[in-house]
């Protein structure tokens, strides 16, 4: 399952990136929950920004998306209720 709002932030921020890249040279990281899975690329050059921060950027993308969003259901169709524990 995956959060599009979140998904969406993270991927108009990799297009910006890209937008604004100067070398041919794609990169991208990818990064997996339970429930969750987010992409991040670039075509910035290393130097710009490293392997480390886009893997992190990818890391954090996928676990916002993990966590509970206010109105959401659970697998059964339940609203999810106040004591439910965050996705990990």
């Amino acid at each position: 399952m995956m959060k599009t709002t979140v998904l969406t932030t993270i991927f108009a921020a990799a297009a910006v990136l890209t937008l604004s890249a100067c070398g041919d040279n794609e990169r991208t990281a990818e990064a997996d929950t339970s429930v969750a899975e987010a992409e991040v690329t670039t075509e910035m050059p290393e130097g710009a920004i490293s392997d480390a921060q886009l893997e992190a950027t990818a890391n954090r993308a996928a676990a916002d998306a993990s966590q509970p969003q206010e109105g959401a259901l659970t697998t059964d169709g339940r609203p999810q209720s106040s004591d439910t524990p965050p996705a990990q």
